[in-house]
């Protein structure tokens, strides 16, 4: 069974943290997920799917992980 983990993701500098985190998901090894980023108007989406739970836990902990990184150096 295919699972989704979808969030909407906003912030001011929405166009600044697409094209970094567009970078590390485009050059992500990751071969039992498939994600799908988009820039939309007012918000960032983004979906990861999997058969495997343990790799969409994981893939979505490492863009998470990877968003802090750039918000924090945004902010900063």
């Amino acid at each position: 069974m295919e699972r989704k983990i979808k969030i909407r993701i906003y912030t001011p500098k929405k166009d600044i943290v697409y094209k970094a985190l567009k970078m590390e998901i485009d050059s992500a090894p990751y071969r039992k997920t498939s994600t799908v980023f988009e820039n939309k108007e007012d918000f960032l989406y983004l979906q990861i799917s999997s058969e495997d739970l343990s790799a969409l836990r994981g893939t979505f902990n490492s863009y998470m992980n990877w968003l802090k990184v750039i918000m924090e150096n945004l902010d900063s």
